[in-house]
């Protein structure tokens, strides 16, 4: 079936007789009432669609005259009407010679912006209809169920007028859930709690939703600044990826909304922090406690990779833990893109123009002395780096500009699993030039930790695992498969199973609302390692400054396709509790939401 027959069988739909009093405008010329066209009971299919009502006799109509003819021809004229502005219609929509030549046509056809507003609009319809046919069943269900009641419970039957109130009130709240079908989340329906992120484009609050109670972590950028330093397709690409996902290893988005300054994505709160500030607390981590969370990032990347994307900007601080303690994966910017240009191109600069250091050595073995360093140069809160871009976990041909797969994320993750079992990354120097001289000289650079006395820090198996992450493009692991074989996994008997396990740390949290494990924005001195982000976001405003009125009128259509609801109960299963909440007087709550939809 194809979007014009849905939408010709959309026509025809009957939501119930409680719409008795309320005609439905049909075709020009008459009009008809649900009443008219409710679904027999005896019908053993209880199709939701119909066929197209009929027009009923008019008064005047008789055998003797010729008004029925007069009718039918009527009837022939629009119906032709009709097919003629079809067929017009769907002439417009065929590729002409005289509209683009091929090279432009295949030119603009594979333009990924054009590819990405296609794919939003199939599943604009796609998921209309689909939510459409999924509420008016739903609604039927509802229905059947409080006429079943107020024709069965005696307090009802022996009381017509408080039946009939009952009715009246039943009809009055499924028109008020109608109605705020058609209504687009803003940003005046969330409650800010605290503020909990901060970045060069905007911040990150806990908040929760006025409705429904729903807490949630809520990201709002500028809209012109995502323009003018062209972050625009980073942050499409991150809403794309969060509506895509049903993976319990990804963070999952609930609503993504827009106004004329500014674009929202309430994202799924994660209470337990990010990795990084777990390796800050902690320092390094024991191998046990190593192997856990590297298995779930491996696990999280790979349901990343499923999906079509590579992540390209792997990090700790792209690693947060849920209540618990297990792993989830966030931050998709730059997952089907490129490195934003300024970005990579200043790392890239650096890259070229490095000079050999007169005093340069070789990375010290001792694991006591590269954890200095690294503190002494990077320091445990330099926020900054996270944020503009650091090189301690990017692949080399990613900052080289060659050609590149998603096996990059297994350079990062091996990155990752060297500072979780060591307290630095594997190419940190003690000034930024360092660490890019060794990213450069990586084979060199790349050495075996020793403790003090001499022992190396990691196992042999957990070195062979490091070496094959950390590698040329030819021998480094392809797949997740090759991953889960390798002989640091061994103990992994059920991928499958990895959340059932009892993880190292869990969330010790007060309530739903609790933020203890993110920085309090309202302590100076926590404040302080901030310094960095805070300087660049006003640097950022004084760019957006300079750029005037022409970066205002651009960024008014650059989201198109932004807005999401996410559908709390998405398959429409309902048991009698949730029923009588919604139709005798109760309050819906959290378990059923007929409202959501895509738009």
């Amino acid at each position: 079936m194809d979007v014009a027959d849905i939408s010709q069988s959309m026509e025809n739909v009957s939501l119930s007789q409680m719409d008795i009093d309320t005609s439905y405008r049909g075709p020009a010329n008459y009009s008809y009432h649900n009443k008219e066209n409710v679904t027999p009971q005896s019908s053993p299919t209880k199709s939701i669609l119909h066929s197209s009502p009929t027009r009923p006799a008019h008064p005047m109509a008789s055998p003797g005259t010729n008004f029925f003819h007069q009718q039918q021809q009527q009837q022939q004229q629009q119906q032709q009407q009709q097919q003629q502005l079809i067929s017009r219609n769907i002439d417009l929509l065929q590729p002409t010679n005289n509209l683009f030549s091929n090279e432009e046509f295949s030119r603009r056809s594979n333009n990924p912006n054009t590819k990405r507003l296609a794919s939003v609009a199939q599943l604009y319809f796609l998921d209309y209809y689909c939510d459409m046919f999924d509420y008016v069943i739903s609604r039927r269900d509802r229905t059947k169920l409080v006429q079943q009641r107020l024709a069965t419970d005696a307090q009802f039957v022996e009381n017509p007028q408080r039946q009939q109130l009952e009715w009246k009130n039943y009809v009055g709240r499924e028109r008020a859930l109608l109605r705020k079908r058609r209504l687009k989340p803003k940003h005046k329906d969330f409650e800010m709690i605290t503020q909990v992120g901060q970045g060069g484009y905007g911040q990150v609050f806990l908040a929760r939703k006025k409705d429904t109670r729903e807490i949630c972590a809520l990201k709002i950028l500028n809209k012109k600044l995502l323009v003018k330093l062209d972050e625009t397709r980073h942050v499409l690409t991150e809403r794309d990826i969060l509506t895509n996902t049903r993976s319990e290893w990804l963070v999952k988005l609930l609503y993504a909304f827009q106004d004329p300054e500014k674009v929202y994505l309430a994202m799924e709160f994660v209470p337990g922090g990010d990795f990084r500030t777990l390796l800050n607390n902690t320092g390094y981590l024991i191998p046990p406690h190593a192997r856990f969370y590297v298995g779930e990032m491996f696990a999280a990347v790979n349901s990343l990779h499923e999906l079509g994307f590579t992540h390209r900007d792997l990090k700790p601080e792209n690693f947060l833990i849920d209540s618990k303690g297990h792993i989830k994966l966030t931050d998709f910017g730059l997952a089907a893109g490129t490195v934003s240009n300024d970005r990579i191109e200043s790392m890239r600069i650096k890259l070229k123009n490095l000079q050999d250091f007169d005093d340069y050595q070789l990375p010290s073995q001792s694991m006591i002395e590269r954890q200095r360093i690294f503190r002494a140069s990077q320091g445990h809160h330099n926020l900054a780096n996270s944020i503009v871009g650091s090189p301690d976990y990017m692949a080399l041909e990613v900052l080289e500009g060659k050609s590149y797969d998603y096996t990059i994320d297994y350079w990062s993750l091996g990155c990752m699993l060297f500072e979780a079992l060591c307290g630095y990354p594997p190419f940190s120097g003690s000034k930024q030039e360092e660490t890019y001289y060794n990213l450069k000289h990586w084979k060199s650079a790349l050495v075996r930790p020793q403790t003090k006395d001499g022992r190396y820090v990691f196992s042999d198996r957990t070195w062979h695992l490091i070496t094959k992450l950390i590698a040329s493009p030819s021998s480094r692991l392809r797949t997740f498969r090759q991953v889960q074989q390798m002989s640091y996994f061994a103990d992994i008997k059920d991928w499958n199973l990895l959340r059932e396990r009892t993880p190292p740390f869990t969330p010790q949290l007060d309530n739903e609302e609790d933020a203890g494990y993110f920085d309090d924005f309202e302590d100076e001195e926590s404040m302080l390692k901030y310094k960095d982000v805070f300087a660049r976001q006003e640097h950022n405003e004084q760019l957006l400054e300079k750029g005037g009125a022409a970066a205002v009128k651009y960024h008014e259509n650059n989201f198109i396709g932004f807005t999401f609801k996410h559908k709390m109960n998405p398959n429409n299963k309902f048991n009698n509790g949730e029923i009588n909440l919604l139709n005798m007087g109760g309050n819906v709550g959290n378990r059923f939401d007929p409202l959501a939809t895509l738009y």
